[in-house]
This record gives structure tokens, C-alpha cells and sequence, in this order.
């Protein structure tokens, strides 16, 4: 067999399966066929609506418990050097194959993979770092009906490993799959993206919510939750009828940053996922379940902890952010005061928020678990169901937060033992994001709210010459982005939102160079270069490639990819923004003449960008001074985050005192005593000296308006 060089998985050590060369047997006694599975039958049962009140898991494949071991199945194969064992498993038509085993236990140095016997894409490598007290490991669904599991023991192991697959989910919808089969879509039509405009504010909160999925087969919705240690332990609250047992949460595989980079529904990477939790507080009669995940969230996962508020109050607005049948991560927003109200009779009377009716956004079958957040966007309850669909968005439940803190007395079956653990009976906790600095990683894109993507074509009158963003025999032989920066920041890598791919089956590989240049106006000093190859790049999505070696960059620096070492017959396009009336331009490309922008070329869009993402880290701020402004912009605050000894600049366009104008909020609205001096008739300088590093509001009514700035404070 034949293993290409792409390797993904969760907190998977990486690395490459050994080679093992074997005769072709017209009955192959490593392989085991599952009985077959009518998806389309499957579909049409998930995805017709229920009658209210309805629980919102969603299932996406059909499971099978079985019991394959080291011994009861497979073959093994061995050299000077290892032990490899390998079985082969097969369900014709999944979309794709979820494994989980029931015993995991390895030795040092030994390695498991999963490979996809078609499509090549290899997951692992999973090693004696993933052994957990629960000897359970769950993966996230390969994409392929037919998969090889491999696993590699060195001769002379400490003990011998021990492997047993416990079940195998056929996946009947297509929430791993590539091509056409992803799910991206099956939600309805209302849902919003968490990164359109309509849901600014939510930067931070959005990364606190992930997609649960829960024995291999079913689709809930999660957010990890601070405590008033502020110790950043990986608690995570979702509904009961979700993960209920403490099997159910040994079994799950928690998927983070799953959203489009903008507002357009696009595909997104699906590699920031853990494995496994233990359950620590539930209640079924408040539709509650609270885990611990097995493993801290890296960095790069951009792990924020999401603020709760356990008073009885309602909420003057709420908004919540799930998974809806698996999808991209969506916003349901309510601009109206939320109800009490009972669920059924089988929950606790009046232990729920009712929203009466979405504005913007509903919930579906996946949504289950996902939080509800009141006006300052602290968690005040979790998703249980509800009626709401895009016909009609009236009548979803959430438990009561304030209800589930101690309603019942045993630590068990209630969240305050969990998350007070300092007993400091607080009623409310800010979220909790990472350290300023290297821990501090952010997801950039260039595309805006209104733009449109496509692949645009290269024509001279009738005769197309290929793409402006890729393979083209107009001479075009790289693309680059542009990006500015205020200071130094950290690129771990880049996402493309990939239009069209083609490989050439006579090579086997095939590859685009990737390069970050820095540059004022143009690339100019090169700082960086990487090769990827395009094989395994799947169209109408994005594609992550995380750079062996984060780059630093400072102010302005591009990042491009060269086609010079495709194929012949090999072909490749990234998306672009379509813009008609907007001159905003960040794409750049190169011929033999040099680098060159891409409004030059006298087309009918004279602006346009890449759709790209890039996730930076050790960053302070993304633009050089950022704005906050009311839309007649009126005023403008710097430097943000502030630092130490730093005074904030605040510089309007008409005339401001600091005594009638100007007041300070913390997270909880209380008012702060900053010292204010002016600095002439339309700047003000604030101290913050003293103060407790968080975010603060400062608040200017002048000119008739109210501004708000959203100020970072940090030591």
C-alpha cells in the first residue's frame, strides 16, 4: 500500500504507517463487511421535522457494536524491527466511517493509524499519549466506506497493546465526507454564520461553543465554561439527553473553530478536535450535563471560557451559537425579553427559558446543548428543544442556568461545586480568553459581510485562459494576500478556500509552494516557504495548512502560493471576492513582469481578495489602530489592547470634555474612576494605571450620539 503524506487527527502525533507489502488474495482475510445501510431511508427519517416540544440531537450515522480485537481479527506482519497489524472494514456507501474502540492501551513508541483505503487521508498517529483512565478512545469520522487500521508495536514493548474496536457508525448523511457529501447546507436557509455582521460582539464567546459528537452516531452541541479558580480547567456544559452516562462522555469527540471565516456558507477545517471526556454533574430533569474534557485545548484552538450568570433575572436579549444538524457554527438571535416556562412534565415546572421567537437565526436537530446568552453575553442556559424552524422560529426551551447551579444538593447532580470552586457564591463570571501574547491566537480574514466568492475566469472575448486565482495560460504564476498588522504577530498557517483542484493520476504527488513575503506595497523579502501538496485538497471548502514553522511578521506581509511545480493536467483555483463597486484590493499576482495588483487588470470588479483565513498568534491587535466607531464615524480609540503605563487616545471629530462626556464600564456595567486630561478640543487621554487587566467600555455621547469603544486593558 501506498500512504500520502496527509496525516490529521486529535492531539495525534503525526508521522507516517510503515510500508507493508503483501500478496493479493481473491478472499482477503483482513477485511469485514458490514451489513448494508439504506441512507437514503436513513435521511428522510432525521431530517423530517417532529412536533414540539421535541428533544434537538441530531443522528448522522447508523452504528454497530462489535468486538475486533488484536487477536479476533485482522493479520499481523513482521520485520526485524515491528509488530504491524492490520484490518481492513468496510460499509458500501458510508459517507464516512467512525470508529471507536472500547480498550486503548498502548505501549511507548507504538502507533495506531487509520487510513482511508480510497480517499488516502490518514488519521493518527495515536499513541501511549492518548491512554486515558477509561481505556476508551473516540475519533473523529474518516472520510471513506472503507478504511485500514494499523497499528505498530515495537519488538521488545514493555507489555503488549491492547486494541479492541466496540463500534463502528456508518456515516448516512455525509458530516465527514469531502465533495458533495458534506453537510454544509442541509440546515435551513435562515441560519446565520457566526461570522457575519450581524453577529459582531461575539468574537470570543463564539470560540468558546463546539460540536459534540457522541458515540459515534450522534450530534450535539457544547461550550466550555470558566470557573472562579480562573484555572482554565476544560469544563464543558451541554443537555443531558445528550451525554447522560459517563460511557457517553468517554466516548465523544469534541470539535472546536468548525465556522466559515465570513459570512458566506463555506466548508471549514475539521482538525481541531479532542477525544473523550469524564462526566462530572448531571440532571435529567434539567436537561444538564456537565464534562471535563480529557485534555487541555491547545493554543491554536483558540480556547476561550465562556462568562455565566446564574441570577433569575430574564434576559432583555439573548442570542445562542450550536451546530444545527452538524453544520458550520450558526448565531439565533432574540431581541425580546425571554419567558419562563415548564418544558413537559418530565423536567423540572418552570426550570426553562422560553424564546418565543428568533429574529435572525433558529436552532435544529445538532443545536441540543447549545448555550443561551443573555444581552452581556454570559451563559444562562443550554439548549434542550423546542419547535422553532425556519417556517416558523417560535418556541425553543433552555434550562435554567440559575436553576441548575444547586437545585439539587449532591455535587453530582448540580454545577456549583464545579464551577465555585473557590466558594465565593458569586452570581456571575466574566469569560476568561487567553493570556495576551503567544497564547492569545486569532482567526483573520480579508472578505467582507456582502462579498460574493467564485472561481473568475481568465477570458480574452470567447477564449478562456483559466483562472485569475490559480491554473491559466495567461502567464499568471503566483497569487498572493495582503495583510496589515499593527505589530509583530505569528503565523501558524493559512486556510484557502479551495474553487477547483485536479490531480493528474500519472504523478502521484503534486504540489503548490506556499510563501510568506514581507513587503509595503508589494512582496518583497522573502521570509518563508513551504510545500503542500494538492492531492488531498477537496473543493467548495477549507483547506488548513498549518506551517511546520510558525513565521513572524510585522505591519504589512503577504502570503502566497505558486503553481510553478504543478503537473501537466494537474489544475487548482482559490475562491475570490466578486466585488463590483468596492475598490478595496488585497489580491496581488505575478507574471513574467512581476508582481502586479489585481485591479490593474481592467476588469469590472476593481477591487478584490482572496477567501483565505489566516490563524495568527502572539498578537496584540489586527489593524494598526483599531476603531471603534458609531457609522457616522465619529470617533476613533488607541492604542488597543492598552499596555501598562499607556494612556488611550480618544479622538473625536467634534469637541469632547471628559467631565459631561466621558464614562468608563467594566464587563459588569460597574462605573470605573479613570483619570481623564485633554489633549486638545477633540482628543482625551484615559489612565488606566491601577486598574485589573479586562475589557472596559468607555462610553462618549457627543455630537448628539452615544460611541462605545471596547477597550482591552492588559499589564
Amino acid at each position: 500500500m501506498l500512504f500520502p503524506a496527509m496525516v490529521k487527527g486529535q492531539i495525534s502525533q503525526g508521522g507516517i504507517p510503515v510500508r507493508i507489502e503483501k500478496l493479493k488474495s481473491v478472499f482477503p482475510d483482513d477485511l469485514i463487511i458490514l451489513p448494508s445501510v439504506d441512507n437514503l431511508k436513513l435521511q428522510k427519517s432525521q431530517l423530517i421535522n417532529a412536533t414540539e416540544p421535541m428533544l434537538k440531537p441530531f443522528q448522522f450515522a447508523h452504528p454497530f457494536d462489535v468486538s475486533l480485537n488484536l487477536k479476533n481479527s485482522g493479520k499481523w506482519y513482521s520485520d526485524n524491527e515491528l509488530n504491524v497489524w492490520q484490518l481492513r472494514i468496510r460499509s458500501t456507501g458510508a459517507y464516512s466511517l467512525n470508529v471507536i474502540f472500547g480498550r486503548f492501551n498502548l505501549p511507548e513508541k507504538a502507533r495506531l493509524y487509520l487510513i482511508g483505503a480510497n480517499s488516502g487521508e490518514i488519521k493518527g498517529a495515536y499513541t501511549s499519549a492518548n491512554n486515558s483512565i477509561s481505556q476508551l478512545l473516540a475519533v473523529e469520522p474518516l472520510a471513506d466506506d472503507e478504511l485500514l487500521i494499523q497499528y505498530e508495536e515495537q519488538k521488545g514493548a514493555i507489555f503488549p497493546g491492547e486494541i479492541e474496536i466496540s463500534r463502528i457508525s456508518h456515516d448516512f448523511i455525509g458530516v465527514a465526507s469531502s465533495g458533495t457529501h458534506r453537510p454544509l447546507g442541509i440546515s435551513g436557509v435562515c441560519n446565520v454564520n457566526v461570522n457575519c455582521d450581524v453577529a459582531n460582539g461575539t468574537e470570543e464567546i463564539r470560540d468558546a461553543v463546539c460540536r459534540i459528537i457522541i458515540g459515534g452516531s450522534e450530534i450535539c452541541t457544547g461550550t466550555l465554561l470558566n470557573n472562579t479558580a480562573l484555572d482554565r480547567t476544560p469544563y464543558l456544559l451541554t443537555a443531558n439527553h445528550c451525554i447522560g452516562t459517563e460511557k457517553e462522555a468517554s466516548s465523544s469527540v469534541f470539535l472546536f473553530n468548525y465556522e466559515a471565516p465570513s459570512c458566506v456558507s463555506i466548508d471549514s477545517d475539521v482538525s481541531h478536535s479532542l477525544s473523550g471526556s469524564s462526566l462530572k454533574a448531571s440532571f435529567d430533569s434539567l436537561d444538564f450535563s456537565l464534562v471535563r474534557l480529557n485534555n487541555s485545548l491547545p493554543a491554536g484552538y483558540r480556547p476561550y471560557f465562556a462568562g455565566w450568570n446564574r441570577k433569575t433575572q430574564a434576559p432583555s436579549s439573548s442570542i445562542s451559537i450550536h451546530h444545527p444538524l452538524g453544520d458550520i457554527k450558526k448565531i439565533a438571535i432574540d431581541k425580546d425579553i425571554a419567558q419562563t416556562s415548564s418544558f413537559n412534565g418530565n423536567y423540572v415546572p418552570k426550570g426553562f427559558w422560553k424564546i418565543l421567537r428568533w429574529d435572525n437565526g433558529v436552532t435544529e436537530s445538532g443545536s441540543s446543548g447549545g448555550p443561551l446568552l443573555d444581552q452581556n453575553k454570559r451563559v444562562i442556559g443550554t439548549l434542550t428543544g423546542g419547535s422553532a424552524t425556519c417556517q416558523i422560529p417560535t418556541n425553543d426551551y433552555f434550562e435554567k442556568f440559575a436553576l441548575s447551579w444547586n437545585h439539587r444538593s449532591e455535587t453530582s447532580k448540580q454545577l456549583k461545586f464545579w464551577l465555585d470552586p473557590i466558594n465565593s457564591d458569586a452570581e456571575m463570571l466574566d469569560g476568561l480568553a487567553p493570556d495576551p501574547g503567544r497564547n492569545l491566537c486569532k482567526p483573520f480574514t480579508n472578505f467582507k459581510d456582502k462579498d460574493v466568492y467564485s472561481a473568475i475566469q481568465i477570458t480574452n472575448g470567447i477564449t478562456k485562459k483559466g483562472y485569475y486565482s490559480g491554473s491559466n495560460i495567461a502567464g499568471f504564476t503566483d497569487f498572493a494576500e495582503q495583510y496589515t498588522f499593527a505589530k509583530n504577530c505569528e503565523v501558524q498557517g493559512i486556510t484557502f478556500g479551495i474553487a477547483k483542484v485536479k490531480t493528474n493520476p500519472l504523478f502521484t504527488q503534486s504540489f503548490i509552494n506556499v510563501q510568506v513575503y514581507q513587503g509595503e506595497n508589494l512582496p518583497e523579502i522573502l521570509l518563508y516557504s513551504e510545500k503542500f501538496e494538492i492531492n488531498k485538497f477537496w473543493i467548495d471548502g477549507m483547506n488548513y495548512l498549518k506551517f511546520q514553522t510558525p513565521v513572524k511578521t510585522t505591519g504589512k506581509f503577504f502570503i502566497s502560493y505558486n503553481i510553478s511545480e504543478l503537473h501537466e493536467g494537474d489544475s487548482i483555483a482559490v475562491y475570490m471576492a466578486n466585488r463590483k463597486s468596492d475598490s478595496t484590493n488585497t489580491f496581488f499576482l505575478k507574471d513574467q513582469t512581476g508582481w502586479l495588483p489585481y485591479n490593474s487588470q481592467n476588469l469590472s470588479g476593481d477591487g478584490s481578495a482572496l477567501l483565505t483565513e489566516l490563524i495568527v498568534c502572539n498578537i496584540d491587535t489586527l489593524t494598526a489602530d483599531t476603531v471603534i466607531i458609531d457609522d457616522d464615524l465619529k470617533a476613533k480609540f488607541y492604542p488597543n489592547p492598552l499596555k501598562g503605563d499607556e494612556y488611550l487616545t480618544v479622538r473625536t471629530v467634534d469637541q469632547i470634555d471628559c467631565v459631561e462626556e466621558v464614562a468608563v464600564y467594566d464587563l459588569l456595567g460597574k462605573l470605573q474612576n479613570i483619570l481623564c486630561s485633554s489633549n486638545g478640543p477633540n482628543e482625551l487621554l484615559l489612565n488606566f494605571s491601577g486598574k485589573r487587566p479586562g475589557l472596559y467600555f468607555v462610553h462618549i455621547e457627543v455630537g448628539g450620539k452615544k460611541i462605545v469603544g471596547k477597550i482591552a486593558y492588559i499589564h
